[in-house]
Parts: structure tokens; sequence; C-alpha cells
């Protein structure tokens, strides 16, 4: 039996999700009218019943195909998944396509429950919202690279700054130290001018 669950929108995406349930070793298939160019994104999420509930065994196994049901069946896609997955296939021509998922478990009476969700986009489409992205990010990146140089620039004003500041502060400390030592051999002189002086004094006084 035929089921058809998406209507293709030009230049927009399409997206279903559905649940069914199947049985080890079944195939289900949906048929779809797919124009060339047009990007067919699967995503799968199998699940076994136990203990009345339904939970993730890594055990089972899932066989998507992709069939040109107007080239004599022609198989254009066959890919095993996990119990968890996706797939991505791109239409080469425009028609209706078969698409299929068999899973495979140990246990072939078990009771799956599959989650499918299917996305169809236009590849022009695509490619405009990827140009308009790198063009958005180039322009991104110009702003970082603008404010960057602004950062290194302001960065060498102020090492140029700290340079200036560190010589005349050194200059400083120099005139300081001379100053310094100017005073220190000026009060030495005067000291020892006075010393001598008092000596001669009382030797003087001395003598008298």
């Amino acid at each position: 039996m035929r089921c058809s669950f998406l209507s293709l929108l030009f230049l927009a995406n399409i997206v279903s999700s559905m649940h069914f349930y199947m049985k080890p070793g079944e195939t289900k298939c949906f048929y779809e009218n797919l124009t060339q160019g047009h990007l067919l994104i699967g995503d799968f999420d199998a699940f076994v019943l136990r203990d009345a509930k339904y939970e993730e065994d890594f055990g089972i196994k899932l066989t998507i195909t992709v069939d040109e049901t107007f080239d004599n069946d022609h198989r254009v896609l066959i890919q095993k998944n996990s119990h968890t997955g996706d797939f991505t296939f791109t239409a080469l021509e425009t028609g209706e396509h078969r698409i299929c998922i068999k899973p495979t478990y140990s246990t072939m009476d078990a009771k799956l429950r599959i989650f499918m969700e299917l996305d169809i986009s236009n590849m022009l489409s695509l490619d405009s919202k990827r140009t308009i992205q790198v063009r958005s990010l180039k322009e991104r990146v110009l702003q970082l690279t603008e404010r960057l140089e602004r950062i290194r620039t302001q960065q060498k004003e102020i090492l140029q700054k700290e340079a200036v500041f560190r010589d005349q502060s050194e200059s400083a400390n120099r005139k300081i130290l001379l100053w310094s030592l100017v005073q220190v051999l000026v009060l030495i002189s005067t000291c020892t001018f006075q010393l001598r002086y008092l000596k001669n004094f009382f030797i003087k006084q001395k003598v008298v």
C-alpha cells in the first residue's frame, strides 16, 4: 500500500514526523515525488516493547533504501543504520521515489515502534541560505579583525607611553641620585671644614 505523507513546495523545507509499529523483517515503504536537486533527509529512532514499555536496544538494525519507481525501481540508496540514525539523499532526476525501511532484531516476534522524521529541502534554497550564512560569517570575521587591529594599536600606544614614562622616571631618578650625591659631598665638605676650623681654633686657644 502506498502512503504519501509529504507535499513539496518550491524553495521551501517540508518536515514530516510520524511513528509506526513493525515487526523484525517487515518492510514499510513511502512514496514521494521528488524534484531533481531536492534533498531528502531522514532521521529514525527505533524502540522495542519490553515489560509494557518501549525501550532503546542496540540490537535493532535499520536498513534504508530509496528506489526510483519511474526507472524500473532503480535503487539509488541503500544504507544500514543502528537503532538510531539518519540518512541523506539528493534526487538526481524528477519522479516518484520509494523510501523503505526494514528493521532486523534477534527476536522475530518482538514489537517495534519506529519514529521517523523526513525533511525535504530545495538545494537552491539551501545554497542561498549557506551563502547568506557564509557572508554573515565573513562580515563577522572582518569586524573581529578590525577590532583586533584597534586593540593592537591601542596596545602599541600604551607600550609607547609606558616607555616614555619609564624613560622620564629613570631620568628623574638619575637627577635625584646625582643631586643627593652632591648634597652629601657638600655636607661632608662642610663638616670637614668645620671640624678643621674648630680643631685649629682649640689649638690656638691652648697656645694662648
